[in-house]
């Protein structure tokens, strides 16, 4: 995994079909002090996970194509050794939606519109985390 984690910010990818959404999502988390990467669909958005290895994946479940939960897959099989939080963002938020993401290996589960203070707060305890186990 990259060194980029500061108290500053961590880098994060954001992958959603709906330009505005990730566009809007990405402006606030950027706003909190974090670098964030927009992704247009499931392929982008593994390729550039897998290039960026960035700290946070925000990904959108219904993209077409390749959804969010065969990226979340990809990646973690492609990257088994990263310590990458997995962020699910989607319209589901049934109990059967939240199991088929967390056997795709996300860490948390949000349902549209996402609650930002609950998503920044994870960000930060996952920065922290970080931080942490660097030994900063």
């Amino acid at each position: 995994m990259s060194d980029t984690t500061t108290e500053a910010g961590l880098c994060i990818l954001i992958a959603d079909d709906n330009v505005d959404a990730a566009e809007s999502l990405g402006l606030l988390i950027e706003l909190e002090g974090h670098t964030v990467h927009l992704a247009r669909d499931g392929r982008e958005a593994l390729a550039m996970a897998q290039r960026l290895r960035p700290q946070v994946a925000i990904l959108d479940i219904g993209m077409p194509g390749m959804d969010g939960n065969t990226v979340a897959r990809c990646i973690r099989d492609s990257l088994p050794d990263d310590r990458m939080l997995m962020v699910a963002v989607t319209g589901r938020g049934q109990a059967q939606d939240r199991a088929h993401t967390r056997a795709a290996g996300f860490d948390h589960h949000f349902t549209k519109p996402v609650a930002l203070g609950e998503l920044f707060g994870r960000l930060v305890s996952w920065r922290d985390e970080l931080n942490t186990a660097s030994g900063e």
